[in-house]
């Protein structure tokens, strides 16, 4: 046996080598997984109260990460209109805005802090007035949400969107999430995506 070992030291060696390789190259993935897992965003929107038009809506950062929620857009579909708006300003011409401490939800959010968003008939107001629409909420098919943030983490922009589908039954609207979590856009083109609606609204 210690013969077969001195002839073949080289080989053993090289063996050894190779092992030891294998296992660094394996704890250096498990250590920048759980990096890229700590500096990945994580926004939740979530609706809270009854599941109708009187519901508010909160935003949720979850991530290891704080962000600045940078702007909120929500897309109306009905019968009669389609729009994109932005309300991330509270700003509502029918109503006095001088006594409202918050007239923007554009602000920094620590890892497990959250801000409220408004109600949504509130949002949807604010989204006719300043897309001019003209459909009843009754006719609405789908709301869908899209917060827009920024990170020290990354270099564009982190998002998340979710879906709400509309429906009246016997005269009282309900509203019903498209699953349960908020959809996490990371790949480029949705980023770069809502980063041209964003552009465009300036």
């Amino acid at each position: 046996m210690p013969e077969w070992i001195t002839e073949n030291i080289d080989l053993i060696q090289a063996g050894a080598a190779l092992l030891s390789a294998l296992v660094w190259i394996f704890y250096l993935q498990v250590i920048v997984s759980g990096l890229r897992r700590q500096r990945r965003s994580e926004i939740l929107i979530t609706l809270a109260g009854r599941m109708d038009l009187s519901a508010s809506m909160m935003i949720s950062n979850l991530g290891f990460e704080p962000i600045y929620v940078l702007d909120i857009l929500v897309r109306s579909l009905s019968e009669e209109d389609e729009a994109v708006v932005s309300v991330v300003d509270r700003i509502d011409p029918d109503r006095d805005e001088s006594s409202e401490k918050l007239t923007t939800l554009q602000s920094p959010l620590k890892t497990g802090e959250h801000v409220e968003a408004g109600r949504l008939d509130e949002m949807l107001r604010r989204a006719s007035w300043w897309a001019d629409l003209n459909s009843h909420p009754d006719k609405l098919h789908r709301i869908e949400v899209t917060v827009a943030a920024v990170t020290a983490a990354t270099s564009s922009i982190v998002a998340a969107r979710r879906i709400f589908h509309v429906s009246c039954e016997d005269g009282n609207i309900r509203i019903r999430p498209d699953g349960i979590y908020a959809e996490q856009i990371r790949d480029r083109r949705g980023r770069r995506r809502i980063e041209k609606q964003l552009n465009d609204m300036i």
